[in-house]
């Protein structure tokens, strides 16, 4: 089923602004990954990680001034970012089946977003960062809107990938390619030697 975009609904979650957002959680997705290759690390490690990671930045971002739109509401663990006054809140889940309360639950701060919208009219916004759950090969970002009866009423997907990022975990090992042929240098036919090299 097609949905409308969020825009539809709220001009301000505009495909340009809402892809600034999946551009951050995409490339700290990215990072993380690249990052912890130990023997130590696994999904729960990189998972904390990369959540941290994101939250942090999306702070960084909000408080930074560097786009007007996006404002910080809550600095917790259950953080709550503006695009132009409307709460958003981020997770890494299966868009299609999601379980984690960033996506089903709506925050205090959130709830105060309700009665400003009309009946059947989206009122919380998640990104969900779909890392591997879709049969894409590259995460994606998936951005749903649902009204306070919980139906999702509007969605947009990110473009996907847009780092460059690492593929293996471990560098191959170096190869042995010898030692470089040094020989002096012989003019090119049609140019006379110079006095040194007589």
């Amino acid at each position: 089923m097609n949905l409308p975009l969020p825009e539809v609904f709220h001009p301000s979650l505009s495909s340009d602004r809402l892809a600034v957002v999946a551009d951050i959680l995409i490339s700290e997705h990215f990072s993380t990954a690249t990052a912890l290759q130990s023997e130590f690390d696994d999904g729960y490690t990189r998972g904390c990680t990369r959540f941290g990671r994101q939250r942090n930045r999306l702070k960084s971002v909000a408080l930074s001034g560097q786009y007007e739109w996006l404002q910080l509401l809550h600095a917790g663990n259950d953080l709550v970012f503006t695009i132009d006054g409307i709460p958003c809140r981020f997770a890494a889940d299966d868009p299609a089946n999601p379980t984690k309360p960033a996506v089903l639950d709506a925050t205090p701060m959130q709830q105060g977003f309700f009665d400003e919208v009309e009946s059947g009219v989206p009122c919380k916004f998640c990104f969900i960062l779909d890392g591997g759950y879709a049969e894409a090969d590259d995460p994606r970002v998936v951005f749903v809107g649902e009204d306070v009866a919980r139906t999702v009423k509007c969605r947009w997907v990110s473009d996907g990938a847009k780092s460059i990022h690492l593929v293996a975990a471990k560098t191959p090992p170096a190869k042995d390619v010898g030692k470089a042929r040094v020989e002096p240098k012989r003019p090119e036919s049609g140019e006379a030697a110079t006095p040194e090299a007589r």
